[in-house]
């Protein structure tokens, strides 16, 4: 399957947050007289690192900003303005900081030019960290880059027709059945087909809701989708099946 655009945003964004930062350290260490040779060697290197890092992240980033406008909804699309313009402003920081390193190398640097550099770059330092928390934020609460909602979606999915088996009259022990299989909420990937225990525990014999929502409420079952009576369908089905010993 081809990369998304939003995975080639994330590989791309990941060299600038890691050459910026480096690039902040070695300025630091070189604006107090440390590192010698190696790091007047390296300095431009890992500068040119974070430039290309910028412009790749900035390219991919446009590309799926429309992606973004999509699945933010009301306030929450802040988060993604936000994002955007820390996006720009770090992209003329860096590139301001790469023209400022140049100037020196053609006229013989001075130690002002130095300092201004090592301040600059403690300022896009942080910059990335807080574009990458309010893009964290964007991703992991709103779902923003997860191609197709990912297994989020197959949760939804599965909630969904949950609901209508049990509307339609299906007994809940069924309807449980039918959602804890991998093609439904998906619960046996990781329980078994009979929920004996595989990568997680065993749960045969059922389980409290509180315990069931005090591991999934913020993963893959949050209770605005996979509700209390989700659960008590689930759990009908649960107890069908054999406690296994050591599934605790």
């Amino acid at each position: 399957m081809p990369p998304h655009l939003s995975e080639l945003h994330g590989a791309a964004t990941h060299l600038a947050v890691v050459a910026i930062p480096l690039y902040a350290v070695i300025m630091g260490l070189r604006r107090y007289g440390r590192g010698g040779a190696t790091l007047v060697t390296v300095e431009p290197w890992v500068l040119g690192a974070a430039v290309v890092g910028v412009a790749a992240s900035g390219l991919t980033g446009l590309l799926v900003w429309g992606q973004a406008q999509q699945q933010l909804r009301g306030h929450a699309f802040r988060n993604g303005t936000v994002h955007f313009w820390l996006g720009i402003a770090l992209a003329l920081v860096v590139v301001g900081t790469a023209a400022l390193r140049y100037r020196p190398l053609r006229t013989g640097g001075t130690t002002a030019v130095g300092t201004a550099l090592a301040a600059v770059a403690v300022l896009a330092f942080a910059m990335v960290a807080v574009q990458g928390y309010v893009g964290g934020r964007m991703t992991y609460e709103h779902g923003v880059g997860v191609e197709a909602g990912g297994q989020f979606a197959q949760t939804a999915r599965g909630a969904g027709a949950l609901n209508l088996a049990l509307v339609a009259g299906m007994s809940p022990v069924k309807a449980g059945a039918q959602a804890f299989s991998t093609t439904g909420l998906g619960c046996a990937a990781c329980h078994g087909d009979h929920a004996q225990g595989a990568r997680g525990p065993g749960l045969g014999g059922g389980r409290e809701l509180d315990a069931f929502r005090r591991v999934h409420a913020h993963g893959l079952f949050p209770p605005s989708v996979v509700t209390d009576k989700d659960f008590a369908a689930i759990n009908a089905f649960l107890r069908t099946q054999p406690r296994v010993r050591g599934g605790d």
